[in-house]
């Protein structure tokens, strides 16, 4: 069965990842840029989790009191044991728990992820294929455009003035449109004259 894709706000979240290796490193980089404030546990580290900037380093075994105050754990370590136990741990005290080697011990999967300014997009294969979600994540990453953070951020900008201007509704709708399309086309921010020939409520 498919996964539903939910998008929730991690910054400032609490955010344990249980393991000290290359997999335990590349679920912090994934999660770094989201705001989280993140902790690794682990007994060993990877010589790469000293310079990483965001992340507290706590060098000893997990143990159950680091779950507390968490509100989402990873268990990333090479311990199929010790990840299984923590997951349960997790679940007892309805954390959000993610298991890197047992997706059906898991309560969220970390998909394929694409993060370009405001964009966010992820691709999930319910755990079938880490490798197809990355294929079709990287076909997705081709077809945007280059100046997409550009885009977003006008968007952005204008949504709300847009708003304040345009009472109906309906009409918004195809404002927005209309610019986004402008966008498109210009390749970034469209110009002021444009800008004003879509929406004349916004003149001056």
């Amino acid at each position: 069965m498919a996964l539903f894709p939910m998008f929730v706000e991690l910054s400032g979240k609490n955010v344990l990842i249980i393991g000290g290796g290359s997999v335990a490193y590349r679920k912090c980089e994934r999660l770094l840029p989201y705001g989280a404030e993140l902790t690794a546990v682990s007994g060993r580290f990877l010589p790469a989790f000293i310079s990483m900037q965001g992340v507290r380093l706590l060098f000893r075994p997990f143990a159950e009191s680091d779950l507390e105050g968490r509100d989402v754990v990873v268990c990333a370590t090479d311990d199929r044991e010790l990840n299984s136990r923590a997951a349960a741990l997790c679940r007892e005290r309805g954390i959000a728990v993610n298991v890197v080697d047992a997706p059906e011990e898991s309560g969220f999967i970390f998909p394929a992820l694409t993060l370009r300014g405001r964009l966010s997009a992820g691709v999930c294969t319910g755990g079938a294929s880490p490798t197809a979600a990355a294929y079709f994540r990287d076909r997705f990453e081709e077809g945007l455009p280059d100046a997409v953070e550009e885009i977003l951020d006008f968007m952005a900008d204008i949504r709300p003035r847009v708003i304040a201007a345009v009472p109906d509704q309906r009409r918004r709708a195809r404002i927005f449109s209309f610019l986004f399309n402008a966008c498109i086309d210009a390749g970034g921010e469209p110009d002021a004259e444009l800008v004003a020939a879509i929406v004349p409520e916004l003149d001056g």
